[in-house]
Formats: structure tokens, sequence, C-alpha cells
């Protein structure tokens, strides 16, 4: 029971260290620090299983800090918008790791407010686009724009584009004022919403306010248009009115009876007649820079029925064409065929224009133009009248042909003209910018087009090189010439360096229009990107050579402004141009770095060289064992390269084990891509000695001498020796691996042969021939002896034991005895038969 409960404690700890889960806490778990302040954040962990921890940072790291569980990353002065502070713990089998959010912010160096393209007082009805200039402020995405009108609110901006670095932004607000703006005052104000963590309020700073004046055109107050008095009486006629710059007044009227004296008290005038004796028409002009108006005011004069004043007239006049009706006739509208040729006239400004005004009626009295240039007085039995202008500059002018019946009757038809003009100068800026554009940003284009009329036929066409990009009209109608500022939002990308950007003013005029349309270009505007560094590199790369730098590495990099680029190992900065051995290889970092950012990339790098063997120039091995040539020969070289063993110049195989037959000198052979290295090797197969023959019987003469070899083979070869050498009938000699004993006297000579590995023996019987001698009587009669002790030996014990056969039942009379011991051949201990 207890094993079980160990069992299971074992196993519980073993998948608790299988899941590997550290707590690291971060406090503060995320900071917002202002530009160049100092920031200090703990790391700490209740885990007690770890070799250490640190912070990993490109400011403030520590390093691995052993046996500590609070570690602590403090930077005095916080200067790099892009850190990324990484705590991290260490243990036998990983590194976890948690991520510091950091918010570095910056407020504006400032905030200002403009009007785009325009100077001086704006137009009522007219469109404008105020802009706010915020220089130098960080996060973008933090980044909130409110724009302002007294104290009202009028829009909230805020930005998805995510930028760490400070960035200059030119939020706009499109306004159409009125004449209740005149004197309005409009700021914008830039505030860094950086959440709970940030500072409160909001980091703020807004604009000096931008104090708008508005004009407009002239309007006339309420009035009578008809005015009745007794003769010979005074009236005052009112022709008041408003407008921004303040208008001027003309009077015309279509006689010279009566004094009149003119007045004006702010808004108020007022034309005083004294004595008025006639009906007659005033007309009231009213003009300022931004148009003109006309009030006819009729003076009636109420006299009893018997008299019969003098006519009035019923339509617009000018001096010294006026038209008279009776008083009593109510004025109709009458139809008569009136042709203009041409029909529709545009002209450019400056130039003549001739139109003629023809009828097919013969029942008028006659015809004429009225016209503020160029009308002709009332001309009698006509059926053809020209209006003709040398220099036409009247923005506003409506030239009417008129025809007055012989009944009094009256019926006329304006003549359209556009006047028209090409612009002074068109040209194309970067709103609020200089200098270099960042990828990724909004930038405002903007196309000034000074002095052309009239607005609404004009069509302002963008342009990326040869691309249309837009098209932009105008629904505003404006006779006079304007200034027109065109804008076109851009976020160019790093494709968009060094392209052309242009804008085009053209005047479509219809038909009656030149062809082709009055065209005017800018310059090109030539764009320089900055973006930030990008990296093409491979995240493994193994063909690096020997002695070759780091920056023949095939890495691009891209970036501009070119980027400064920095090569790391292991934390340290290592210098690419130094020339790598080939225990350089591993992991290593590289951080390129210009004004818009900074981007980081590894890649793993293998050091290649040519081969060169390790290798010992001599191999003993004993026969028949497994070798490690494996081991003891090897090779070093990047990429792998395989051996080619040669022996004798032919290639050979080498078996796992090996015997006398391979011993020898060999050539091992191994290339690669970067070069080739050859070595000698001997091999030496050891073995214990082996004799070259058997044993052996030698037979003599009697009285001769004999010399007996024992040669053996064995690595290392193997000590020869005799077992009788101390006999003086005994002479030994060596000659190599053969032992020879040089003996006058027969018997046993037993040769041993022996080395590290083993001893073997060789015997050799010497006899001798023809005759006895008292030797081998005596060896006889010795072995004699010995055979008898023996034989007796033998004999008692078997007398004691017995030797019986067994012989089966069904032949009970067989009898049972002992068995004979006798004639038994005699044997000497060493297996040599005696004769007894």
């Amino acid at each position: 029971m207890i094993s079980l409960q160990r069992m299971l404690g074992l196993l519980m700890l073993m998948l608790l260290h299988g899941v590997n889960t550290f707590p690291l806490e971060l406090n503060p778990p995320r900071v917002v620090v202002r530009y160049g302040d100092s920031v200090s954040v703990n790391c700490s962990t209740s885990s007690t299983d770890h070799e250490g921890m640190g912070w990993e940072a490109t400011f403030g790291g520590t390093g691995l800090k052993q046996h500590v569980n609070v570690v602590t990353w403090t930077v005095d002065n916080l200067t790099d918008w892009t850190i990324e502070p990484k705590c991290y713990i260490t243990s036998l089998s990983d590194q976890p790791s948690k991520v510091l959010p950091v918010i570095l912010y910056k407020t504006p160096d400032s905030v200002s407010i403009s009007v785009l393209s325009h100077s001086g007082p704006m137009v009522e009805g007219t469109e404008y686009q105020l802009q706010c200039d915020i220089q130098n402020i960080a996060p973008l995405q933090n980044l909130v724009v409110k724009w302002y009108k007294g104290n009202e609110l009028l829009d909230n901006v805020t930005y998805s584009d995510v930028s760490k670095t400070p960035v200059d932004v030119s939020p706009t607000l499109m306004i159409i004022p009125s004449r209740d703006d005149d004197g309005a005052q409009y700021r914008c104000r830039a505030e860094l919403d950086l959440g709970p963590e940030g500072p409160q309020p909001h980091p703020t700073v807004t604009s000096e306010p931008l104090n708008i004046t508005v004009h407009y055109a002239p309007e006339f107050l309420l009035g009578n248009d008809t005015v009745v008095v007794r003769a010979d009486s005074d009236v005052s006629l009112d022709c008041s009115a408003e407008g921004n710059p303040p208008p001027e007044l003309r009077w015309t009227n279509n006689t010279a009876e009566g004094n009149a004296n003119e007045t004006t008290v702010g808004h108020l005038r007022t034309l005083y007649i004294s004595r008025v004796t006639a009906n007659a028409t005033y007309n009231c002009t009213v003009t300022n820079r931004l148009g003109s108006i006309t009030k006819q005011i009729h003076v009636l004069v109420d006299v009893p029925p018997q008299q019969h004043p003098t006519m009035f007239s019923t339509a617009p006049s000018t001096p010294g064409t006026m038209t008279t009706l009776p008083a009593t006739v109510k004025p109709k509208v009458v139809t008569f065929p009136l042709e203009l040729n041409p029909p529709r006239v545009v002209v450019r400004y400056g130039d003549s224009v001739s139109v003629n005004c023809s009828t097919s009626s013969t029942d008028h009295e006659g015809m004429g133009w009225e016209a503020t240039f160029g009308g002709t007085s009332f001309e009698q039995d006509v059926n053809v009248v020209t209006w003709t202008v040398d220099n036409l500059t009247d923005w506003t002018i409506e030239p009417k042909c008129y025809i007055t019946l012989n009944d009094g009757k009256q019926s006329s038809k304006v003549l359209p003209v556009i006047l028209y003009k090409t612009p002074d100068s068109v040209s194309i800026s970067v709103l609020s910018h200089s200098g270099p554009m960042v990828e990724g940003t909004e930038y405002q284009l903007q196309c000034d087009i000074q002095n052309i009329a009239p607005q609404q036929n004009l069509v302002v066409k963008w342009y990326k090189g040869n691309e249309l990009l837009d098209n932009v009209t105008y629904s505003n109608v404006s006779k006079t010439p304007v200034d027109v500022s065109a804008t076109l939002m851009i976020s160019p990308s790093r494709d968009d360096d060094e392209a052309q950007y242009s804008c085009r003013a053209e005047l479509g005029l219809g038909p009656e229009g030149p062809q082709p349309h009055p065209t005017v270009t800018s310059e090109p505007l030539n764009i320089t990107v900055h973006y930030k560094p990008v990296i093409e590199c491979p995240s493994q790369y193994s063909a690096v050579k020997e002695n070759s730098p780091l920056d023949r590495i095939p890495c691009t990099f891209n970036g501009n402004p070119p980027p400064n680029v920095v090569w790391y190992q292991e934390g340290r900065q290592v210098n690419a141009s130094a020339p790598l051995g080939r225990t350089d290889f591993g992991q290593y970092v590289i951080t390129i770095t210009n004004d818009i950012g900074s981007t980081s990339y590894t890649v793993h790098i293998t050091v290649e060289y040519a081969p060169k063997f390790n290798c010992i120039d001599q191999y003993e091995v004993k026969e028949n064992e497994n070798h490690n040539l494996s081991v003891t020969c090897t090779v070093d070289g990047n990429p792998s390269s395989k051996i080619i063993w040669l022996k004798a110049q032919q290639e050979v195989d080498i078996p796992q084990s090996l015997t006398r037959e391979n011993r020898g000198e060999y050539t091992l052979v191994t290339n690669n891509t970067h070069g080739k290295a050859t070595h000698k090797l001997v091999i030496n197969v050891l073995y214990a000695p082996e004799f070259l023959l058997g044993n052996d019987t030698v037979e003599v003469s009697a009285g001769s001498d004999v010399s007996l070899n024992c040669s053996a083979e064995g690595n290392p070869p193997p000590e020869m020796k005799w077992n009788d050498t101390a006999a003086r009938s005994v002479k030994l000699s060596t000659e190599g691996r053969q032992r020879t004993v040089r003996i006058t006297t027969a018997g046993i000579y037993i040769c041993t042969a022996t080395n590290i590995f083993g001893t073997v023996t060789r015997r050799t019987t010497v006899t001798i021939k023809g005759g006895s001698t008292i030797i081998f009587w005596v060896i006889a009669l010795v072995f004699l002896v010995i055979a008898l002790v023996v034989l007796k030996v033998f004999c008692m014990w078997k007398k004691r034991q017995g030797y019986y056969n067994f012989i089966p039942v069904n032949q009970s009379n067989v009898p049972l005895m002992p068995l004979s011991t006798t004639g038994v051949d005699n044997h000497d201990p060493e297996g040599y038969p005696t004769k007894v």
C-alpha cells in the first residue's frame, strides 16, 4: 500500500513538472510614460523551481539574475519609442516570458489653426477648409482633435492608424459660413486620451482662436416698390440694403423732372424728390464686390380723372432708352418672334462679342438692346439690331433684346452670356508639411487655382504620373472670378517614393465654348516617401564560408532613409565586416534603424568550411573484435562528407570486425563543396600466436646431432621457449619467428609461443634408430614400472567393485560373475601407448 502511494505521488509530481507554468507578475502591469521621463517596473514570481530571472530590453535590461524572485526594470530617461521590455524566467526545460505594455507619449510642440489656400474675408455660402496643424505628437492612435466655434463643440476627430513615433497631423474641417458667422472664433484642441493609466485630466494643447470675417452680396431691406403722391408734392424713396462690405448705391430714372437728393443713414438709403409732376420709374442699384442688385420704384402721380398723366415704363430702363405706356393700360405679357444669333455666347474675358437680334414681325414701332455695356437706342422701323462690345469685362451682364409694337405692347429676350477666364496660376502643394512624407500617414495635397471664372464650369483633375486619380466639380454658381483650392487626401506607400503629382484646371464651357477645353496644369510635385526599414533575409542560412563576413549574407535591408544595420549575437554587438570562424555559427539578431523606426530579425547561420581529418597515423585492433574507427578517425567539415577508404589505390569497404588480411596502409579521402582532404592510416591487427606446423616426431641415427625448428606466427610477435633449455646437449638460436634448438639426445621437446593474447605449445619427439642404448632401456624400464603400478592399482579397485553383466530375465540359466580385467592395454599418462 505504501509503495502504491509513493508511485502515485511520483506520478503527480511528474505531471506537475510537465505543465511548466511560472506565474510572472508585473507591477504595474502597464505603464504610460511621458517622453524623457523615468520609469520603474517590478517583475516577481512565486515560483522557487527556477534558475533565475531577468529583464530583456533595448534600455534597462538586467541580464539573468540567479536565485532571485524579483527583478526591476528601470530607465531614467525613456526615449525609445518602440521599446518592448520582456521579463523572463529560466527553468531547466524552457524560458517563459511576459511583455510589459509601454505607451510613450509626447504632447505636441504646437497647435495652430488656419484657412487653407485663403486669406482675408470669407464669402457667405462658399466652402472653406479649416486646418489644425499639430506638430510632433505621439502616439497617434490616442489623439482626439476637437473643433470649436466659440464654446460650441463642432466635431471630434480620432485616428485608427497606429504610430508609436511622433508624427505631424493636419485634420481639416469644412465650413460654409453665413452672415451670422461674421466675427466668429474657431479653434482646435489636441487631446491625448491615454486610458486609466495615463494622466488625468488628459494632456491638452489648444490653438489660438481664428477670427473670421464673412462677406456677402447686397440684399434689400423691405420697402415699397410703388409710391403714389399728389402732383407737386415731395416724396422720399427708400433703397435700404445690407451687405458686407457695405454696398455702393446708384439711382437712375427716366425723367429729369423734380429735384432729387440722396441721404444715407446706416443701412438706410433714401432719395428725396421735390415737386413731383409726372409718373416716373426709379432704378436703385446696390453693388459690392460680391454682386449687384437693382430695385425699381414706381412713382405714380395722383391726378383728377380728367387729367391725362404721362406714360410710365413697365420695364427696366437705362437713361435714354426708356419706353412708356399709358398709365391707364394694364401691362400684359406679349410674345413676339425674336431670334438671337448666336442664341448663346461664350466669351473670354476682355474679348469682343457681337450678337444679332432679329424679328419677322412688321407690326412694331421699333426694337433695341438693353445692356450695361453695348446697349442700343430704340431703333424704329428695323428688323435687326446688333449688340456689340469690343472688350467685354462685365461679369454679370445680361443683354436683353426688346421689341415694341404699334399698340404699345413690349416683348424681350435675354441673351445667355458666359464670360470666362482661365486661371492666372495653378499650383500644387502639401498642406502644413514640408520635406519627406512618411509611409502610411495621411497628407493633404492642395491645388491652388487663382482667379478663374465661372466656377460652376470648372473641373479639377488630379494625376499621379499619367494616372487620373480624381475629378472635382463645383455646384456653386459664381459668375465672377474666384480663387479655388481643391484638395486630395493621400496616404503614400513606399511605392510612391519619387512619384509626381499634378493638378489640372479645366473649363468645360459646353458646345459653344472653345474646343479642346481651356486647360492650365500645375508644375509636378515630386514627393519623397520615408518608411520603416524592412529586412528580407533567409531565416536559416548555411552557405557562409569560413573567413567570410556577415555582410556577405544575401540579406536585403530596405528603408528610406537608408537604415543603419547592427548585428547581435547573444546580446553582444558584432562586427559584420569581420571574418567568421568555424565556431561562429549560431543565432544572430539583425536590427536595422532609421528615423521612422526599427526592425529586428533573427537568422540562424551555419559556417561552412573545407574538411579536415582528425585521425591517428596508426591504429591497432584485436582480430575479430569490433573496431571504433568511426570514432577514432573523424572528419571536421561543413557540410559533412563521406570518407572513402583506399588500399593500393583501390576503394575498399572496411568491415565492422577486422582480420589479419585487413592490416596494412590505407589512404582516407573526403571532400565537400569547399575542398578535399586525405590522410594515411596504418591498421595493425593483433592476434594470438599460431604454429605454422603441428606436433612432430623426428627419428635420428645414434650419435648424430639434430636441429629442431619451432616457428610461430602472432601479432605482436610471440616469445618462443623450449622446455629443456638447461641441458648441456641443447643449443638455442632464434631467427625471426623461428626458434631453433640443437640437441644430441633423444626425448620429447616442447616449444612454447607466447604474446599478450595467449600461449600455444608444440611437442617434438626425438627417437634413435639402429640399436639400444642404456638411456633407451632406462626410459623403457621406467615406463614399464609405471605401467605395472597402474595395472596393480586398477586390479585392486576392480576386485572391490566388480563388473557385472546383466542378463535378461528370460535367460535365467546364465550365471552372474565379475568380468575379467586382464588383457587391457596399459597407457602412460602422456597418452603414448606402451607394450607390456
